[in-house]
């Protein structure tokens, strides 16, 4: 991890992970107490957000606006179309739940619409164009025709970002300057190459989930497809990760994309991680 040398300063690539994502304030507020300079972020999904967040406001305000934005329980009905919240309740009742909102979705769409997800941000992010920002930014999103990569650098930060967070499944694609846009982490979960644009040392912050828990039942359909599915995005991400000059991942793999009340745990995830990320980058000179 020592290749990074914050003391020349870092262009970050912030991962999606959803509520794991919080992990990325938790990084940048050790950032800020350390005085690491910060040349550029890109973004994905969760990562765009909470990178351009900081950018706009700081950790600490950052990380109360999200604590607010989460109390007022604009969220609470998100549907968990993975199925893989740990609710403590039996497990044939998160089975039940998980078939109820699939069907539910399979009979009426997405639960999340562009306008929800539009206001989602409006709450979060001021109304500002992204080029006004303080250093080079990039919302990494994936074209939903074509399934290209496509980096946002200018316009709205509000849509871009909403693009870039627009999860298969949850909300339909956003259109930006004429192209259907979704969820970045599909081509780019980390977004090393986009953040490598920007400049160099790429520093990578990594906050995905863990690959599913295999239980007696592991090898049924469609538990068993996930998994394999999330292996194939783990052997990508790992290839892709290998990219960065160096990369810090926070221990926050166990949490659900959606588990909002896992806001302080995630912070501070981010936080021993950059601790330990410093101390290394220290002692190696």
């Amino acid at each position: 991890m020592s290749g990074a040398a914050p003391s020349r300063g870092v262009v970050l690539a912030l991962g999606g992970g959803g509520v794991r994502g919080l992990a990325h304030l938790g990084v940048l507020a050790e950032f800020e107490e350390a005085r690491v300079s910060v040349k550029g972020i890109a973004g994905t999904s969760s990562g765009a957000l909470m990178g351009a967040l900081w950018l706009l406001f700081g950790a600490q305000p950052a990380i109360a606006r999200v604590r607010e934005f989460i109390a007022s329980g604009v969220d609470q009905g998100l549907a968990d179309l993975q199925g893989a919240a740990e609710d403590g309740g039996p497990r044939i009742f998160r089975r039940v739940r998980h078939a109820a909102v699939l069907l539910r979705a399979m009979l009426m769409g997405q639960p999340v619409s562009r306008k929800e997800l539009l206001e989602r941000m409006e709450a979060l992010l001021p109304a500002v164009e992204i080029q006004t920002l303080p250093v080079p930014f990039l919302a990494v999103c994936t074209a939903s025709d074509s399934g290209d990569e496509v980096r946002l650098g200018h316009g709205p930060l509000r849509q871009s970002v909403a693009a870039s967070s627009a999860m298969p499944g949850l909300v339909s694609p956003i259109e930006v300057a004429g192209q259907r846009l979704q969820d970045g982490g599909a081509v780019a979960e980390v977004p090393v190459r986009a953040a490598r644009s920007l400049g160099s040392p790429v520093l990578a912050v990594e906050v995905s989930e863990a690959l599913p828990y295999l239980g007696v039942d592991g090898d049924r359909v469609p538990g068993a497809l996930f998994r394999a599915a999330a292996m194939g995005w783990r052997e990508l991400r790992q290839r892709t990760l290998a990219e960065a000059d160096a990369v810090i991942a926070p221990e926050v793999n166990v949490l659900h994309w959606a588990d909002y009340g896992a806001l302080d745990r995630a912070v501070e995830a981010g936080r021993a991680a950059a601790r330990a990320f410093l101390a290394s980058t220290t002692a190696n000179g």
